[in-house]
């Protein structure tokens, strides 16, 4: 008996690492089940379907000498296809919105799947596409540019978009990357185009004293036009008063003639009576 209870303690500490040895084996098992959940997940958000889809549209688009203005990064600007992404990502909202179709088309109902597509991305648990921290965010705005083109071609631009994401998401690479250095490349570029503050004004300089120059010379012109304009009218004016007071003068002389020769013509008449 004695030997009965030193047995069962002794399968004590036996136990114990058997047990920690399954718990841990459980639970490297569950995080890989889960690891593999998400990837399954990632990999599957976009599909070759949808890609189709964009094609379509593209195909169907009317040609137009329209244009569409949004922001947006080349990434051939980047040469970094993760950067890029997560830089523009966040961004592409604007470009879906921008797809617009009538109410329950053919084409409203690929566009909206393709944004549904585009909000599951971050919907699950962990998101696909890790997001930007401060400091990338603020240095990635150097790399947005104004861009004009015709829907055909922003929708091509979508399309790629979501293809260079289905192969990263394939590929399962590591979006925490640090991207701050690819986006200070775009910063640095911007510099460079910008002439320093010095030559900004210089520049400005002639500019301004063109801009003078030219409010001068137009200020000029109208005075002298003003001026000349005045002359005519004086002259002008001048010359009809004279004309009025000359009028009135002849006719003054005439109604001075009129008696005279009427009294000459009864004078001639009386005295030829009395002759």
């Amino acid at each position: 008996m004695p030997r009965l209870g030193t047995h069962a303690c002794g399968g004590g500490p036996q136990a114990c690492p058997v047990s920690c040895v399954l718990l841990t084996f459980l639970l490297l098992a569950t995080c890989s089940i889960h690891e593999t959940e998400q990837k399954g997940y990632c990999e599957n958000i976009i599909t070759k379907k949808h890609l189709d889809k964009l094609q379509e549209l593209i195909d169907s688009q009317m040609l137009t000498s329209c244009h569409l203005s949004f922001e947006f990064i080349d990434e051939t600007q980047l040469n970094d296809s993760i950067c890029f992404v997560k830089a523009a990502f966040p961004r592409l909202t604007n470009l879906l919105e921008k797809m617009k179709f009538k109410k329950n088309s053919e084409n409203f109902n690929k566009t909206k799947d393709v944004q549904n597509m585009y909000k599951k991305i971050d919907e699950n648990e962990g998101p696909c596409i890790d997001d930007q921290d401060d400091h990338e965010r603020e240095l990635s705005q150097a790399c947005f540019k104004e861009l004009s083109m015709p829907p055909e071609k922003m929708l091509q631009l979508v399309k790629d978009f979501f293809g260079s994401v289905m192969v990263l998401l394939d590929a399962n690479v590591d979006f925490k990357r640090d991207c701050s250095a690819t986006y200070q490349k775009c910063s640095d570029s911007l510099k460079k185009e910008m002439p320093p503050p010095d030559q900004r004004r210089k520049e400005a300089q002639p500019k301004q004293s063109l801009r003078e120059l030219m409010t001068y010379v137009l200020v000029t012109i109208l005075a002298i036009l003003l001026a000349v304009g005045g002359l005519l009218f004086y002259k002008h004016r001048s010359q009809t008063l004279e004309r009025r007071l000359q009028r009135r003068g002849n006719d003054l002389e005439e109604q001075e003639a009129r008696p005279l020769h009427g009294v000459e013509e009864h004078l001639e008449l009386r005295l030829q009576g009395e002759l």
